[in-house]
């Protein structure tokens, strides 16, 4: 018999040391025996599923085959799942029939991305052998499994078979809210020293059939409010939005990414985003405590250092020595630690668990029409009140630019980049044809500022060590005559944003 229901989970990769005491702690729980689960997972051969956020796979639980559809949704931990049990039983895998879904919401959605699918188009693709240990857990208000698996995923290649170790925990909703699977994950990662990992069995099935350490980094999707039925959930889905950036590329960096700079790029974009949101929650009394703004602090700065140490080695040095000068020997990224030392820290990961309380919904059906604009009003209010605000108060300070110190620039900076994220949140609240010329003369605008934010923080950074380094005067010098360039960039490019017509409707 075919059942229905959706996913929520996080998944955990944890010291290789903390294993006994984890398994111990499960066991304690109830989770005396392993399972063996064997699965193959299924796909076009050139992995169209897995690029559409679903995983199909058919999985041998004792003697009995069961049939599984996973689809991702705009929640970073929810998937729909459908489960189908197979009349075959024993080690011979069976035939897999997509069409056995196609009367679930994932089946639906997976019509949606990939309309042209046939299970003809379908192929085993790689495999997992995994000994589970799992508990259910009572809560005050309702059920969590914790499962514990050990064992390994395959990949038949035409050169032989490859494998990747699996060794991973998974804390599950089995019934009640959410909030049940937060609260166990928060004690796992003060216990454990474990840390999230949002990549599927199937993704790392996907990386190793194709030779690869990781995906690209995650960047910021698009946000349409124009279905969402009720402020609650725009507002969910802005959450989700900015996790759904923020948790992929913080899992890439935990597992020590020999070239992480992008995917700390991204990690960072995701965070400001999330700062840029934190203003529109306090509008409707939705905030993160006073410690985990203080972590979330600490940690965008920690990873600023990466960022601005790679200007000078990606950016600035090539510049210098193909005018002949001598290249600057500061500290630079490859220098620095691997930033897993950050993103694994359980402050940090501590802080990604209050986010996600603060927007665990269920899936939003749409609503059409009318009542999907009367039901947004408020979220509306608040976009427009915001942006008006931001913009004049960058409106006043552009007639006295040229007096401005570097600081006022960089708050300047910081003011459109609010607009920037916000206008890629509320796009929809705006004028389509104004929001892509505003958009892009903002975008333009901000690409200056950014420049001009990087020099000056070389130039702090060079400064004091003149003395001690007269080679670096030659660099200093070349800065400072960019930074006057481009501070002139900056104040024609935004003499024009503010000229420009607005792209929100007031």
């Amino acid at each position: 018999m075919p059942t229905n229901s959706s996913e929520f989970e996080i998944k955990f990769l944890f010291p290789s040391d903390k294993l006994q005491a984890i398994e111990k702690f499960i066991v304690s729980k109830g989770g005396i025996r392993r399972q063996h689960l064997q699965a193959i997972y299924i796909d076009t051969p050139d992995f169209l599923l897995t690029q559409a956020g679903v995983a199909f796979r058919l999985r041998k639980e004792g003697r009995q085959w069961i049939q599984t559809l996973k689809v991702s949704t705009s929640n970073p931990l929810e998937r729909l799942e459908h489960n189908v049990t197979l009349s075959a039983v024993g080690s011979a895998i069976p035939h897999w029939d997509i069409e056995l879904h196609q009367s679930h919401e994932a089946g639906h959605l997976l019509k949606k991305r990939l309309s042209k699918l046939q299970t003809k188009d379908l192929q085993a693709s790689y495999q997992t052998d995994i000994w589970r240990r799992k508990a259910l857990v009572r809560t005050r208000q309702g059920l969590v499994e914790y499962a514990l698996d050990l064992g390994f995923i395959q990949v038949n290649q035409p050169t032989g078979m490859t494998k990747t170790v699996v060794q991973e925990l998974e804390i599950e909703l089995k019934e009640g809210p959410s909030s049940n699977v937060l609260l166990h994950a928060q004690n796992i990662i003060k216990r454990y020293k474990a840390y999230i990992d949002t990549r599927s069995k199937s993704e790392h099935g996907y990386l190793l059939a194709r030779n690869l350490q990781a995906n690209p980094p995650v960047r910021a999707k698009s946000v349409s409010l124009k279905k969402i039925h009720g402020d609650m959930a725009a507002i969910n889905l802005l959450i989700h939005s900015c996790l759904s950036q923020v948790l992929p590329n913080q899992s890439v960096l935990n597992s020590e990414a020999l070239n992480p700079s992008e995917y700390l790029h991204q990690l960072r974009v995701g965070l400001r985003r999330l700062k840029v949101l934190f203003k529109y929650l306090a509008r409707h009394n939705i905030f993160i405590g006073e410690e985990g703004l203080e972590v979330f602090k600490k940690t965008f700065d920690a990873l600023g250092q990466y960022r601005d140490s790679d200007y000078l080695t990606g950016t600035l040095n090539p510049v210098l020595l193909s005018l002949g000068g001598p290249e600057i020997k500061l500290s630079a990224i490859q220098d620095l630690p691997n930033p897993s030392h950050i993103t694994r820290n359980a402050e940090f990961q501590l802080l990604l668990i209050e986010l996600m309380s603060l927007g665990t919904p269920p899936i939003v059906e749409p609503v059409e029409g009318k009542d999907a604009q009367e039901n947004s009003a408020a979220i509306k209010k608040t976009a427009v009140k915001l942006l008006n605000n931001t913009f004049h108060f960058v409106v006043d300070r552009v007639p006295r630019f040229a007096l401005l110190e570097d600081e006022e620039i960089h708050t300047l900076r910081k003011k459109m980049k609010f607009m920037r994220y916000s206008l890629e949140f509320f796009r929809d609240y705006c004028d389509k044809n104004q929001y892509r010329k505003f958009f892009k003369s903002i975008s333009s605008t901000l690409d200056h500022f950014g420049l001009f934010n990087d020099i000056c923080v070389s130039i702090s950074r060079i400064e004091g060590l003149t003395e001690g380094d007269p080679t670096l005067l030659f660099a200093l010098g070349w800065l400072k005559a960019e930074r006057q360039r481009v501070r002139s960039l900056c104040e024609k490019s935004i003499k024009k944003l503010i000229q420009g017509e607005l792209a929100w409707k007031i």
